[in-house]
């Protein structure tokens, strides 16, 4: 309670009352009707300074109660032009009594010189307390546009999580029904095949499913995520599928978004390599280039045409996570392989 009564008094204010109060005394000074000017430097100096004592108590006094009678009308009753004249009347009374008070008057003068006191102060607390209305106003609205900024913030990181969220919802029944159906298919041409990719399905989703709703993993647990993912087709495709990957050590503790990879590989499959009679081969790096995490899932299967000018729900949920989690700074291409098929490189900027 006692420092919002005192709010805005501050060394910048003052500061500014020690300026006026100093000005006002020189001024007093310097009046031949005052009888200092012609004596001497130390003479000079001493009347000033007394005179400046006396100036500060008025000039203090005046700033303190103006803003205990501002600060307890309240916002709204600093609004309002009679709590400012009344702030301003009781400043100048207050410290017109305060000087009287302390013995800094004139001896032998009266109640006049009170009031002359009063009077002469009266327009200087008029500015102060203007001045501080103003000052309060600036404060409003600054703290109105910090907290419009803050919630706006909150809001924004708000909307992106409900957006990651929604695309990665996205990605779980995307994986799950296409190897569903893939295991559909196997029970009913080679229920051997089909059983063990169902075992290899359970192993898959008791890495995966801990991990689908966490927004990074590190590459280490993604690899894991694509090898169990690279078993289930291989028990669909046999000798077809080739795989490799490649990572350094010093790689794998990167931080990434899950799920990508795996969407990749997925990809890779389903358009480049399954529907060759021949199949072909995944080649899985993770690379540092640049500052950056450079991860490519290359295939040997149709190229270009076949990956739909990367186009589809995988790619374009996978382009869209990125620019949710990273803006500008990160991004997925697509690019011809050599001999053969399409490779596929996300860059990811480096913790």
């Amino acid at each position: 309670m006692r420092l919002r009564l005192l709010n805005g008094l501050t060394w910048s204010a003052l500061a500014l009352v020690g300026g006026f109060c100093a000005l006002q005394s020189l001024e007093w000074a310097l009046a031949p009707s005052n009888g200092v000017v012609g004596g001497g430097a130390a003479e000079f100096a001493l009347a000033w300074l007394s005179r400046l004592a006396v100036f500060l108590l008025t000039g203090i006094t005046m700033l303190i109660t103006a803003l205990l009678v501002l600060n307890a009308a309240g916002r709204a009753g600093r609004e309002n032009v009679a709590v400012a004249v009344l702030a301003a009347v009781v400043a100048a009374g207050a410290s017109a009594l305060v000087r009287y008070a302390v013995g800094a008057t004139p001896a032998g003068e009266g109640p006049f010189y009170m009031v002359l006191v009063f009077t002469s102060w009266l327009g200087s607390a008029g500015v102060l307390v203007a001045g501080y209305v103003f000052y309060l106003r600036a404060q409003t609205a600054d703290e109105g546009a910090r907290t419009a900024e803050l919630r706006r913030g909150a809001l924004e990181t708000q909307q992106l999580a409900t957006r990651l969220r929604l695309l990665q919802a996205q990605v779980e029944p995307h994986f799950l029904f296409n190897t569903l159906s893939n295991v559909r298919r196997l029970a009913q041409t080679d229920a051997g095949a089909g059983r063990g990719m169902l075992a290899q399905l359970t192993r898959y989703l008791r890495a995966a499913l801990p991990r689908m709703r966490e927004h990074e993993t590190t590459l280490a647990e993604e690899i894991e995520l694509v090898r169990a993912y690279l078993g289930l087709q291989q028990v669909r495709m046999g000798a077809r599928l080739e795989t490799e990957i490649d990572a350094p050590p010093a790689l794998l503790e990167a931080r990434v978004p899950p799920m990508m990879l795996a969407t990749l590989v997925e990809n890779a499959i389903k358009h480049g390599i399954a529907p060759l009679a021949e199949g072909g081969a995944i080649r899985i790096t993770a690379q540092k280039a640049d500052g950056a995490l450079k991860l490519t899932v290359a295939d040997t299967g149709r190229g270009l045409a076949g990956a739909s000018s990367g186009s589809g729900v995988g790619l374009a949920n996978i382009r869209a996570r990125l620019s949710a989690l990273y803006g500008g700074r990160a991004d997925l291409r697509l690019q011809a392989n050599s001999p053969r098929g399409v490779a596929a490189v996300i860059t990811l900027p480096l913790a």
